[in-house]
């Protein structure tokens, strides 16, 4: 399972900071960033689905928890 170890959402994050955006620029920055939380969010609730006992095992979670969390909706942290 590859995973991109670049994080998008602090670079987001300080965009949408810059006071020298414009309010409606920095609106649609800010609803891009809470998408791509949302996607990884997803993403990786769906890889808790495919995990192994090992794998489960190595992050400390057993098959009932990493079901539960797979199962919440993709807007909830």
């Amino acid at each position: 399972m590859a995973l991109s170890t670049h994080s998008y959402s602090h670079d987001l994050s300080a965009l949408s900071a810059r006071s020298t955006l414009a309010p409606t620029v920095r609106l649609i920055v800010k609803f891009a960033f809470v998408v791509m939380t949302w996607d990884e969010t997803y993403r990786t609730r769906q890889a808790l689905k495919r995990l192994t006992p090992d794998q489960l095992d190595d992050i400390a979670l057993t098959k009932t928890q990493a079901t539960q969390e797979a199962k919440r909706p993709f807007w909830q942290r």
